[in-house]
């Protein structure tokens, strides 16, 4: 689990490095810095809260399960939230390329800070279900292209 999440870790640092770029900004079609990107409003949360339904939905969950994903959904929409507040709370100078680097170095901060908020409740969750419903979770997780 470890060597996974450090996975994940270096495949998002590779990911924000590239759109951290000047180069990266321009072919956003955006036209705007990643901390507008990221720090924008979207028109809803930020923690796709219609997969985490059709995830329950497709599992099949007892009251006891619901309970535990509920928990774990939570924990992860706060950590998500608490993140974001964090890295938008000041604009940062991304003109300089230490700057940026800084600003990917915080972001990956942020970002493990809310894996571990996040692990003990989806392992609780994960714990919680039977065989048969850990196969489903894992094949949903491997076509969803998570960690």
């Amino acid at each position: 689990m470890r060597k996974l999440n450090v996975t994940v870790l270096i495949l998002a640092s590779a990911a924000f490095a590239a759109t951290l770029s000047p180069a990266g900004a321009a072919q956003d079609g955006s036209g705007r810095a990643p901390f507008e990107r990221l720090c924008a409003e979207r028109g809803g949360p930020s923690h796709h809260p219609e997969l985490a339904g059709r995830l329950a939905e497709y599992l099949d969950l007892n009251d006891a399960q619901k309970a535990a994903f509920k928990e774990f959904h939570d924990t992860r929409k706060k950590s998500i939230e608490d993140a974001k507040t964090t890295l938008c709370a000041n604009k940062p100078d991304l003109s300089s390329f230490e700057a940026r680097l800084v600003f990917g170095q915080a972001f990956l901060e942020a970002r493990l800070n809310a894996l571990k908020a996040e692990n003990p409740k989806l392992i609780a969750f994960y714990n919680s279900l039977d065989v048969r419903q850990k196969e489903k979770f894992d094949r949903f997780r491997e076509r969803s292209g998570r960690e």
